[in-house]
């Protein structure tokens, strides 16, 4: 079937492919799904390394043709990370060209879908000076993706020796609602992307019939989505946004970037090689002595790499109590 042009098409890396955002959304997860599970399974396993490569390019060119399309400065800034990781995994330097991450992502991905032949950049022609489509929730597009994998992924890995208490159903209801909202915002920001819109729908069709809600028309069905996601979400960002000078340091997006895995190179050596944003807590943060994942140490660790213990994070003007969710919370 053609496929129409859309925005993420003035990027060469992106124009031959035509990748549509349903495509992206497949790959992205089993990549994710496929790392996690690795490292749930069998952490030394030697595809580790090639598994986390996989998923920074996969889920990388997702936000990237996201932000493309939505123009939305999160998603840019979150695609640019994955690309300067993606360049730290390949063993290239970070130069001080603020585009260098991005390029290399939309080179790989053209290199992977044997695109070699030009340039990963921007077509110079292409101006687009309206406003950027509002994004209909306030949960922020990096934290969305991110969500949107990980429910995938413990939906279908279910309870683990980690995370003994995962809600396969509630991980299942979770992806419907975040993989219908992605498409729904795509296709909003790109009206010619019907395929999109149909996707969306049957998105929310799916979701009330796992709430055993009567069936409704397609608008509405997509409606639904963000109904089902608004009432889901307890965080009320709506009613309670943090300021800009938060004492947690967001700037008032309720996210805060922060270094996840650490390699380890012998002799108490580490080095930094995978940051996210995860949620502000509008404070600043210490960790549970009781946590029951990483027992107060604030790390986990597996071979070859450290993790940032999120379980175990409190406010320092909370009460001291050791919390586990899986990590799709």
């Amino acid at each position: 079937m053609p496929v129409g042009h859309y925005p993420e098409h003035a990027v060469k890396a992106y124009r031959d492919e035509r990748p549509s955002i349903t495509r992206l959304i497949l790959e992205a997860r089993w990549a994710h799904y496929r790392l996690t599970d690795a490292l749930e399974h069998d952490p030394n396993s030697n595809a580790v390394p090639a598994l986390r490569r996989s998923k920074l390019l996969h889920a990388g060119a997702l936000v990237d043709v996201l932000a493309l399309r939505t123009r939305d400065p999160n998603l840019y800034e979150a695609a640019r990370d994955h690309g300067a990781l993606l360049r730290e995994v390949d063993g290239l330097a970070l130069d001080d060209h603020p585009h260098n991450g991005l390029d290399h992502l939309r080179a790989q991905y053209a290199r992977l879908h044997h695109h070699t032949h030009g340039d990963a950049c921007r077509a110079p022609h292409d101006t687009d000076d309206s406003l950027p489509p509002q994004r209909p929730f306030h949960r922020s597009g990096p934290r969305l993706v991110r969500q949107m994998l990980d429910t995938y992924t413990w939906a279908n890995l279910g309870p683990t020796s980690r995370f003994p208490a995962v809600d396969v159903a509630s991980e299942q209801r979770r992806h419907l609602m975040t993989r219908g909202l992605l498409l729904d915002w795509a296709a909003t920001a790109a009206p010619a992307d019907t395929a999109a819109a149909a996707a969306a729908a049957t998105a929310g069709h799916a979701l009330r019939a796992f709430d055993r809600r009567a069936a409704l028309n397609d608008l509405r069905a997509r409606a639904y989505l963000l109904d089902a996601f608004r009432d889901f979400d307890d965080q009320d960002e709506e009613d309670d946004p943090h300021p800009h000078d938060c004492a947690g340091r967001c700037d008032g997006t309720g996210e805060v970037l922060t270094m996840l895995t650490w390699e380890h190179h012998g002799d108490g050596i580490y080095t930094a090689v995978h940051q996210e944003p995860i949620l502000c807590f509008g404070a600043p943060t210490a960790h549970a002595p009781d946590c029951a994942t990483c027992e107060g140490h604030g790390f986990t660790y597996t071979t070859g790499y450290r993790e940032l213990c999120l379980d175990g994070r409190i406010s320092d003007g909370e009460p001291v109590t050791a919390t586990v969710t899986p990590q799709g919370a």
